[in-house]
């Protein structure tokens, strides 16, 4: 035979068990979830912010960082993401529509190969190579109308 005990869940308990997973668990992030996926060709990005207004949700790229933000009263709010490589920072749309944020990123256009035409005709000549005369210097300056190098005395014979 088995003997079954239910002991009412008291609040003493839920405290208990509160205290201990907060211990042992990892540490969960404060403020909203950001949640990313894959659409077609763009990676979207969607907040839920209930109770934000437009004007109080910012956000800003710069280089391969995107940076998401909201201001509620003196409440701060503030997620930094690093963009993908295959994601083009310059293609970033965000819209805030009933407190949701949605932020789309393009992705980068692949390049297309094209043909390059081969030239057959000689290349110019170089410089030095159609028989002009080329003077070499010794890299000392020289007097404006002497032609002696400038700083040394006139030498007596």
């Amino acid at each position: 035979m088995i003997v079954r005990h239910r002991f009412p869940n008291t609040g003493l308990d839920r405290t208990f068990e509160q205290l201990t997973s907060s211990l042992f668990d990892t540490p969960r992030q404060i403020g909203p979830v950001v949640k990313g996926a894959w659409q077609g060709d763009e990676y979207v990005l969607t907040v839920d912010l209930p109770g934000v207004a437009a004007d109080a949700v910012t956000v800003q790229v710069a280089g391969q960082t995107l940076t998401l933000g909201a201001t509620i009263d003196t409440n701060d709010w503030q997620r930094t993401l690093r963009i993908d490589r295959r994601l083009d920072p310059d293609q970033v749309h965000a819209h805030h529509v009933d407190g949701r944020l949605t932020v789309r990123i393009g992705t980068i256009d692949e390049p297309t190969a094209r043909r390059v035409v081969i030239d057959t005709t000689p290349p110019p000549a170089a410089i030095g190579t159609t028989g002009e005369t080329v003077i070499e210097t010794t890299g000392e300056p020289v007097g404006e109308t002497t032609g002696e190098p400038v700083g040394d005395e006139p030498t007596v014979a």
